[in-house]
């Protein structure tokens, strides 16, 4: 469960992750920051935080937080959104929590294409 400070923080990263989306050409939908397009589709169950589309690619973000990196929930959501045929997992986490992230992901043994960091 988020804290309001943890909230705030993965909210900072959603909204930076669907605005570079954007810049980059992609159609973005985002999760939890009232996207002018909605939220993306659910996969297995679970909904991304963001997605990006264009012609060429499909992009999925997911945003954690230090108090989520290690939860069941985080794994169940990559596992799903990584299985996903002809799409990059991207995942962004607050400056500081990309080893953690990238320890768990590989204990976990999910495959991330691309770590961002952001100074919340």
């Amino acid at each position: 469960m988020r804290t309001i400070k943890s909230k705030s923080e993965h909210d900072s990263l959603v909204k930076v992750m669907a605005d570079k989306l954007e810049r980059d050409g992609l159609y973005v939908r985002a999760d939890h920051i009232g996207h002018k397009n909605g939220q993306p589709a659910e996969i297995a169950g679970c909904i991304p935080d963001v997605t990006g589309v264009s012609t060429s690619r499909k992009i999925i973000v997911e945003a954690e937080t230090e108090d989520t990196i290690a939860l069941e929930d985080t794994r169940k959501q990559l596992q799903a959104f990584s299985s996903v045929s002809g799409a990059e997992l991207h995942v962004i986490v607050p400056e500081g929590c990309t080893s953690a992230m990238e320890g768990q992901a590989r204990q976990w043994g999910i495959r991330i294409d691309k770590y961002w960091h952001l100074k919340v």
